[in-house]
This record gives structure tokens, sequence and C-alpha cells, in this order.
């Protein structure tokens, strides 16, 4: 039952939710619409069980948590028992879905609805949702019936699982957590050297009901087929950082009344802003109804999608140090010389790229701020991002090169991180596998 509420229960997001500002999945590679359960704040009480032929496929722990009936269309149907405990007695109800809509003659939960998706004008653009959401009026459900052998979810064993799917016999991932967000938890360390993972093979990175917030993980090292090592960007003292970054937020959970309640989504999100060594591809496993927010980053506004080994959350992949090749930056002026960002070993072989902010910082150029959206440039997008035809970090051939099919939903400068920002159910376990360069 547990694994199986895994696949249907979806977590808590965020609490934008409550507004259900949707926006269109753009970054998907899907147009498929979504049907969301929306549960009224009063008199329901939580948990809510819900099931389906006789059996549990979702389970509701608070009203701004996301959770999905499934794809949705003008022939999405299925009957739904739904229930809840209020002062010692059960109550039910009964929702029925015929052709897209609510099937009144078999429905017995008041004021059921479904809703439209929202459309909102954004800029010079209308934005519409892919999220329909089937709504309850706020009133007891009629039914006294219990359900059968009610299962809630579990928190003490969220994972990450690291395999290695490159070329190298052995890579080392490291590990960055800022330890003031995680007092007490021993799972929050800042090591080079947190795993070593075996070519073909897999380790598994545990987070359990304390959570782990601002944390992050990269490739710090790789053994060649000689046996030597060579060591990558990483995050110590006096290191230049250039890795492939894997960050994610795992919320803590409480209990209340006997009911586990985490107080918040996973999120997890590739980032590039400090350069990239490696390919690699995140996913849910098993699969999840996930949420993502659609630049520009201050839009506020949300999408959904269904992710799965056979199509990540996000990726990078291709011939990394051709890409990195293609996208030495010139500053302002096309007189002065490109800017290299690649680096490369002595024997002359790809081990990582800058990102022009790493790369103007080293080298001390005037243009570090634009690049860093620092200065004159910092408080967002407003300020950090150039019109087009001028030098700035979100026009810069750094991240016009890492867009689609080289990287899918990798953010690549520090303003533009709702490209990767997923908010997955808050008891979702997550592949991260590296692939080769």
């Amino acid at each position: 039952m547990k694994e199986f509420l895994r696949h249907k229960f979806l977590g808590l997001c965020i609490a934008i939710i409550t507004s259900l500002l949707f926006a269109s999945p753009v970054l998907a590679s899907t147009t498929q619409n979504y049907l969301m359960w929306q549960m009224p704040t009063k008199p329901v009480a939580f948990p809510v069980y819900i099931y389906s032929n006789g059996t549990q496929v979702d389970y509701l722990y608070g009203p701004t948590q996301q959770a999905f009936v499934g794809p949705y269309s003008s022939q999405t149907k299925g009957t739904y028992q739904l229930y809840y405990q209020g002062d010692g007695t059960w109550h039910s109800c009964t929702l029925a879905l015929a052709q897209g809509v609510i099937d009144s003659i078999n429905t017995t939960c008041p004021g059921a609805v479904v809703n439209k998706p929202v459309s909102i004008k954004l800029d010079d653009r209308t934005v519409t949702s892919n999220v329909y959401t089937v709504a309850l009026g706020a009133i007891e459900w009629p039914g006294k019936s219990a359900p059968k052998d009610p299962q809630q979810t579990k928190y003490d064993d969220r994972t990450i699982t690291f395999m290695n799917d490159t070329q190298y016999p052995t890579i080392q991932v490291g590990e960055v957590c800022t330890v003031s967000k995680n007092p007490s938890n021993s799972d929050c360390v800042n090591t080079q050297n947190l795993l070593q993972i075996k070519k073909g093979s897999e380790k598994v990175f545990t987070i359990g009901e304390k959570g782990l917030d601002s944390y992050a993980f990269t490739i710090t090292a790789y053994e060649t087929a000689t046996g030597s090592w060579v060591k990558t960007g990483g995050y110590g003292i006096g290191e230049r950082p250039y890795a492939t970054k894997v960050e994610g937020t795992t919320k803590k959970v409480i209990t209340k009344n006997g009911v586990e309640i985490p107080k918040g989504a996973t999120n997890i999100d590739v980032s590039a802003v400090d350069g990239y060594n490696m390919g690699v591809q995140v996913y849910p496993m098993p699969g999840q109804y996930c949420t993502y927010t659609v630049p520009p980053e201050n839009s506020n506004l949300l999408g959904a999608d269904y992710y799965s080994q056979t199509q990540p959350l996000a990726k990078l992949e291709g011939n990394l140090s051709q890409i990195c090749q293609n996208s030495s930056q010139l500053p302002s002026g096309q007189s002065v010389t490109a800017w290299n960002l690649s680096l490369k070993s002595l024997d002359g072989k790809f081990q990582g790229c800058l990102n022009p902010c790493t790369y103007a910082k080293k080298n001390s150029s005037p243009q570090a701020n634009l690049f860093c959206c620092t200065g004159q440039y910092q408080g967002g997008p407003e300020t950090c991002d150039q019109p087009a035809g001028k030098l700035g970090a979100n026009n810069s051939t750094y991240v016009t090169n890492l867009k689609p099919p080289v990287s899918t939903n990798i953010y690549r400068f520090a303003y533009d991180d709702a490209i990767g920002d997923h908010a997955c159910p808050a008891d979702t376990n997550f592949i991260v596998k590296f692939v080769s360069q």
C-alpha cells in the first residue's frame, strides 16, 4: 500500500496554491491538462482519504496540498469515495465524473464542481493554466461510512539515489549544505567526499523526518581509466566551483494529533549557475506530478506535469566540451578577445565549463556585476535582464546554448532559476543519474 500511495499521492507544494494561479506548461513536453482535488478548509477535518473501486488512491493531510486526480479531458470519468473523521464520527461522500463534468446523479459530495483553468494577462501575453480543479462546498459530508484500512503516508525514508552512468570507473559526490538552516541535523554536512560510486552502480542518500533545507550535490572528483583521480570544481576553501549542481529542499515533518504533516513540498532542481562538468538526469521514482514556476521569475505562476524516468524533471546532456567552447562570451565591444570558459587538463581533456560570472570575477572584469547580477544589476530580473542585442547574463551565449535539446529545465544564471524550480510531493524519492560528458 505504501508504494502505491507514493505513486498516487501528491504532497504539499507551496502556499500560493490557494490562488490557483497556474501557467501553461511551456517547459514540459506535453500539452496535457490535469485535474486536481480542492478541499474546503471547513467543516472538513483532515486527513482525507480517497478511494476508487475499493482501493485507497490518495491521502490528503491538509487543505493547501496539491493532489491530482490525474490527466483531464472532456472524456475524463471515474467514481471516488471520500472520507474524513470529525468529532469521532466518520463522514463520507461520493464524487462521480462523466465526460469531464460532475455526474450529478451519482455524486453525493455537496457543492461539487469542476472549475476551469485561470487565464491571466502577463506582459503582452495571456497565460492559461493547464490545471482544472474539482472543488467541494463547505458543507458537512452526508455519508457516515468509514473507509477500509485507511493508510497514512510516512516520511521517514525519503531518498535520493545517485547513479554512475558515466565512462569513469568511480565518481565522487560531494555535499554542500547550509548548516544554520539545519540545526542538529547530521545529514547536513559540507564535504567533498560524501559518496564514491563505481561505474554502473548506485548509492542511496536518506533524508528522514527532520528534513533537509538548502543543500546541494556535485561531482567533486572522478577516477580515470588509469586509476588516477581528477578533482573537479568543488566548494571547499579556495576552490573554484564549476560543477553541475543538484539542489534540493526537503521540508521537515511534524506530528499533530497523530498525523504526520510535512511543512512543504520537496523541491529539486539542477543548476549550471556555477558552470558544469558532467551530464545529469533527475527524475522522481516512481513517477509523480510536480509543479514548476514558469519564467520570468517574478511571474509567480505555476504549471504542472507528470515526471518520471521517461520524462525527467531536468537533464543536461550532449558534448559539453563543444557546448562550452561555443559559449565563449564576448564582453561589450567586439574588438576584444572572447572569454575562454573551458577548463582543460594538461593533456587537453575537458574538465568543466566556467560560467561567465565565475570567469569575470576570476579575471577581475569590470563587467562582473552584470554577469553576476550584483551591484547596479542586483534586485531581480527587472535590473539583471538585458534587452535583446545587449550583452548580459540572461542573453549570453552561455545561457542561449544551454537550451533544449542540450538541456531541459536547467537554470543557467541566478535570476532564471524559475526554469528549474520544481515542487514535488513531500514524500518523493529522486534518482540523480550522472551521465558521460
